[in-house]
C-alpha cells in the first residue's frame, strides 16, 4: 500500500485541543450509548427469530438445537446487560465498553455456530457462512474507532475458531477456505469502517472549530460576549441551586484611545493581545476571561466571593501597572480600572454585570488604576 493509502487507514486522530478532546469524549460516549441501546434491541429481536426459525424447520429440539441455543444465549445476555447499563447511565459512562462486548459476543456466537455445524457435518454450514457475513456487516456499525476495533471484533473469535478446529482434528486450512467470502467481506468492511470513522471525525472537528471560532474573539483569543452569556446564566442557576457564590470583574483599560491615536491601531491591537495574555496568566483554569467589547474585559470567577475577587482584581491591576507593554519598539505604560460584584442571589446575570459596571464607573471617577467593589 502506498503512503497515501497508509495515511487514509491510520487510526490515530489528528491533534486535538483540550476542549476538543473533552468534547470528542462526550460525543463518543453519547454515540456509543445510542448504538449500544439500538444494537442490544436488535440482538434481542433478531437472534430469537433465527432460533425460532430453526426450531420450526427442524420440527423439534435436537442436540444440535440445544448447542445453537447455548451459543445464541451469549449475545442475548450481553444485550440485556447493555440495555440495563445504558438505561441506568444516561451520561454514556461505560457505553463504549458495552458496545464492544456486544460486538464481540455477536461474532463469537456466529463463529461458535459455524464450528458446531462444521463438526457435526451439518448441511447448515453454508447458512452459517452467510451468517458470518451478516454479522460482520452488523458489527461494522459498532466500530466507533474504525478498522482497529473491527479487527478485534472479527479476528479474535476467528483465530480462536481456527485454533480450536485445528486442535480438534479438523483442517484449519479447510475452515479458512470455507470462510473465504466472509474474510473478503471483513477486509471490505474494515476499509469502509475506517473511512466512515475518518469522515465523522473530520466533520466533528470541523464543527468544533466553527463553534470555537464563533465563541472566540479573533483578536485576543479570549471568549467573546456571545459565548459567555450562556455560561453566566448557567453559573447563576448553579449558585442558586447549590447556594454557592461567584463574582464578576468588569475591567476597562485607562486612556486606551490615546494609544490608538498616538501609535496607531496596529499597536493598539498588540496592546490588547498582551493585556489578554497577562489576564489569563493571573487566572485559574476554571475562570473565564472575556473580551466584552473594545478595550473592556469581563472575568467570571467561579466559587469566588467578593474578598477573594478583590485579591484577583488587584493582581490583574498590578500586572499591568507595574510592567510597561513592549510593542513595535514602543514601551507603553498601561493601567486598568476594575469593578467587581459578587452574586447576591440575582435571577438575571445582567443585574450582576450592571453592579460590576457601576463599580467600574466609580473606579474611573476616583482616578482610574484602581479596584472598586459593589457589594449589593
Amino acid at each position: 500500500m502506498n503512503a497515501k493509502g497508509l495515511l487514509m487507514l491510520r487510526t490515530r486522530p489528528p491533534e486535538l485541543s483540550e476542549p476538543q478532546a473533552l468534547a470528542l469524549t462526550r460525543y463518543h460516549r453519547a454515540l456509543a450509548r445510542k448504538l449500544a441501546l439500538s444494537g442490544a434491541a436488535l440482538v434481542l429481536l433478531v437472534v430469537p427469530i433465527y432460533q425460532l426459525q430453526e426450531l420450526f424447520l427442524v420440527g423439534g429440539i435436537t442436540d444440535l438445537c440445544r448447542q445453537h441455543i447455548g451459543w445464541r444465549a451469549l449475545p442475548i445476555l450481553v444485550a440485556l446487560l447493555a440495555l440495563t447499563w445504558c438505561s441506568w447511565h444516561k451520561d454514556g459512562y461505560g457505553a463504549p465498553l458495552m458496545l464492544r462486548l456486544l460486538a464481540v459476543s455477536v461474532m463469537t456466537m456466529i463463529f461458535g455456530l459455524f464450528a458446531v455445524n462444521w463438526m457435526t457435518d451439518c448441511n447448515d454450514v453454508e447458512r452459517m457462512v452467510r451468517g458470518v457475513i451478516i454479522c460482520t456487516f452488523a458489527v461494522t456499525l459498532f466500530s466507533l474507532k474504525g478498522a482497529r476495533e473491527l479487527i478485534v471484533f472479527f479476528s479474535v473469535p476467528f483465530l480462536v475458531l481456527v485454533a480450536f478446529m485445528q486442535v480438534s482434528g479438523h483442517s484449519a486450512l479447510a475452515v479458512v477456505a470455507e470462510l473465504f467470502d466472509p474474510l473478503m467481506m471483513f477486509i471490505i468492511a474494515a476499509i469502509a469502517s475506517q473511512l466512515l470513522y475518518r469522515t465523522w471525525l473530520a466533520a466533528f472537528i470541523a464543527n468544533q472549530q466553527l463553534a470555537e471560532h464563533a465563541a472566540t474573539d479573533p483578536l485576543t483569543g479570549l471568549s467573546n460576549r456571545r459565548h459567555i452569556e450562556p455560561q453566566l446564566a448557567a453559573e447563576t442557576a448553579r449558585a442558586q441551586r447549590h447556594r454557592a457564590t461567584f463574582s464578576v470583574l468588569m475591567a476597562d483599560l485607562d486612556h486606551f484611545k490615546q494609544v490608538n491615536d498616538r501609535y496607531g491601531h496596529d499597536t493598539g491591537d498588540e496592546v490588547l493581545r498582551e493585556v489578554a495574555r497577562r489576564l489569563k496568566r493571573m487566572l485559574r483554569t476554571e475562570d473565564r476571561p472575556v473580551r466584552w467589547g473594545g478595550e473592556e474585559f469581563l472575568v467570571l470567577l467561579t466559587d469566588t466571593d467578593a474578598d477573594q475577587a478583590a485579591i484577583v482584581a488587584e493582581k490583574i491591576r498590578a500586572a499591568l501597572a507595574d510592567t510597561p507593554i513592549e510593542v513595535n519598539g514602543h514601551s507603553i505604560d498601561m493601567t486598568i480600572s476594575i469593578g467587581l460584584a459578587q452574586h447576591q442571589g440575582e435571577d438575571d446575570p445582567l443585574d450582576l454585570i450592571r453592579r460590576a459596571d457601576q463599580a467600574l464607573y466609580r473606579a474611573k471617577d476616583e482616578g482610574r488604576n484602581r479596584v472598586c467593589a459593589d457589594h449589593g
